[in-house]
């Protein structure tokens, strides 16, 4: 059956701003934790598929259902590949709005939650280059990048306790180059398998092996003087 849903044009209510939803949040409860959040009763008892299909066909409501169960995990993402809430808002807004004004081209040939990481991969990697080229940065440079974060030295009275680990680990993921960066969120912090992340990543799995033991390798080195 031909996609009906509306074009580029013609976004969901909630993408507008409107029912109290901020336009750069994703969420269309406004940013209500998750146990004050309510599915739309009509579309709870629906299973992906289902929910995917009608959304095809232009239902909003099955959209936001959609939009409410994987906006934490695409807003995670985000923030592990840009590594700043406020730019991360943004990707996950700009990763909702191309996956309603896109979703004819999935076929269902992979997971739902594989084509939409996709989706977020590829635009926050866009939006990283337009934050540099706006700033006339350098390649490698960008929101969150290490140049974000201040390096006040090393404190050897914070050292022995797990925030400043933690505070160097963040320091280390943000220095790393994009595509280990990249490879490395998906696979430790949502846990991708390698065949998952070759259909994210359009690499073969050796490919995806190589990158991420590079990736271990030089966070590793990165955290050294700090173990």
């Amino acid at each position: 059956m031909a996609d009906s849903r509306p074009n580029g044009e013609s976004l969901p209510a909630f993408f507008r701003g409107a029912g109290g939803a901020s336009p750069r949040d994703p969420r269309p409860d406004g940013g209500r934790s998750s146990k004050d959040r309510v599915e739309s009763p009509g579309r709870s008892s629906l299973n992906e598929a289902e929910l995917i299909d009608a959304a095809r066909h232009g239902d909003e409501e099955a959209f936001r259902v959609l939009v409410g169960r994987y906006r934490d995990r695409i807003y995670r993402l985000a923030y592990g590949l840009l590594r700043d809430a406020g730019e991360a808002e943004d990707v996950a807004q700009e990763v909702f709005v191309k996956a309603w004004t896109r979703l004819s081209s999935f076929r269902g040939a992979s997971a739902f939650y594989t084509w939409l990481y996709r989706v977020a991969v590829n635009a926050a990697t866009d939006h990283r280059k337009k934050w540099r080229r706006r700033r006339g940065l350098p390649l490698g440079e960008g929101p969150g990048g290490a140049e974000a974060i201040p390096d006040e030295g090393p404190r050897p009275d914070r050292l022995a306790h797990g925030r400043e680990l933690g505070a160097r680990l963040e320091e280390a993921i943000a220095g790393l180059p994009e595509k280990y960066r990249t490879i490395l969120v998906l696979r430790e912090y949502e846990g991708l398998s390698y065949g998952e992340l070759a259909r994210i990543l359009g690499l073969r799995k050796g490919t995806v092996e190589s990158r991420l033991f590079r990736a271990r390798e030089r966070l590793k080195a990165a955290l050294a003087p700090y173990l």
